[in-house]
Parts: structure tokens; C-alpha cells; sequence
């Protein structure tokens, strides 16, 4: 049995609602712990979209500069077919580079975090589903920008190429203009 002591009990009751305020700030200090978690992890995973995002666009103007040099390249006595398959090569060569938006990896993982921890966070997943999806328009807008203008350039390059065989050979000109046709609708 305990022994009594002789304590005001202003200082018991002191004492004790110190410690139960500490009990009942738990669960949102825990609430705030987590949110801060999320908010680091998120933010680290847009980090990591942009991340793969400039990789892609490295790889794609790679391609770009492979494709243009190949163009340039062509003999002017070579046919407009060889002159066509170039152009074919190149593009797939840069369709192949820009896989289309942002990778698919990266668009399911932020789907996966978005289903898995904060489907019941309610403002707070509603914010952060927002700017996740937002990130992705932006990102998926860049790359399509991105391929616009890396086809663009190999169509520069191609048109170019294409000319300067006609100027060689005009005896070819209506090959040429048909490659030059070719030319002109891809994008």
C-alpha cells in the first residue's frame, strides 16, 4: 500500500493534467508525423518524375541527332528510296526514343501511392491527388512538346536532304516529290 504524503493537491492535479495533455496530443502529433512522411515521399517521387522525364528527353534528341546526321549523310546520287528509308529509320528511331508521355513506371507507382496510403485522408488526398495529377498533365505535356519538336527537325533535315538530291538528279524529281510528300505528313 502506498504511503501518504502530505502533497497539495493543486500540485497532483498539476501533474496529472500535464500528463494526460501529453496522452491527448498523441494521436495528432502522430497525425502530423504521418502527413510530414507523405509529404516528404511525394515530393521525392515528383523528384524522381522529372528526373526520368529529362532522361527520356536526352534519349529522344539523341535519336534526333542520329537521324539528322544519317539525313545529312545520304549521297546526292542516292535513290529516293534510300533517301525514304532513311527517313523511316530515323523516325522510328525517335518514336522508339520518346516512349509518350511520362514513363509508365512512374505513372503507376504515383497511382499506387495515391490508392494504397491516402484514399482515406480526405482534404489531404484530395490535395495530393491534385497536384500528382497535375504534375503528370505537365509532364505529359512537355513530352509531347518535346516529340513535336524533335519530329519537326528530323522533317527539317529530311527536306533538306531530299532538295539537295533533286538539285543532283532532277531526272528523279518525281521520287523525290513523292519522298518529299512522305515527308511532310509525318508529326
Amino acid at each position: 500500500m502506498p504511503s501518504q504524503t502530505s502533497v497539495n493537491d493543486q500540485i497532483t492535479d498539476a501533474v496529472t493534467q500535464a500528463n494526460i495533455k501529453v496522452i491527448a496530443e498523441a494521436p495528432a502529433m502522430a497525425m502530423g508525423a504521418i502527413y510530414q512522411a507523405a509529404a516528404h515521399a511525394i515530393g521525392t517521387l515528383f523528384e524522381n518524375a522529372v528526373s526520368s522525364q529529362q532522361q527520356q528527353n536526352a534519349l529522344m534528341q539523341a535519336a534526333v541527332n542520329q537521324g539528322v546526321i544519317q539525313l545529312y549523310s545520304v549521297d546526292t546520287q542516292a535513290s529516293a528510296e534510300a533517301l525514304q528509308s532513311l527517313l523511316l529509320q530515323g523516325t522510328a528511331e525517335l518514336n522508339a526514343a520518346s516512349v509518350g508521355g511520362v514513363n509508365q513506371q512512374i505513372v503507376d507507382a504515383v497511382k499506387l501511392s495515391l490508392r494504397s496510403v491516402l484514399d482515406s485522408a480526405g482534404d489531404f488526398s484530395f490535395a495530393v491527388r491534385s497536384a500528382a495529377e497535375a504534375m503528370q498533365a505537365t509532364l505529359d505535356g512537355i513530352s509531347a512538346a518535346s516529340h513535336q519538336d524533335a519530329m519537326r527537325s528530323l522533317q527539317l533535315a529530311a527536306t533538306a536532304a531530299c532538295l539537295r538530291a533533286m538539285i543532283a538528279d532532277p531526272g528523279q524529281a518525281d521520287a523525290y516529290s513523292k519522298v518529299l510528300n512522305e515527308i511532310s505528313r509525318l508529326a
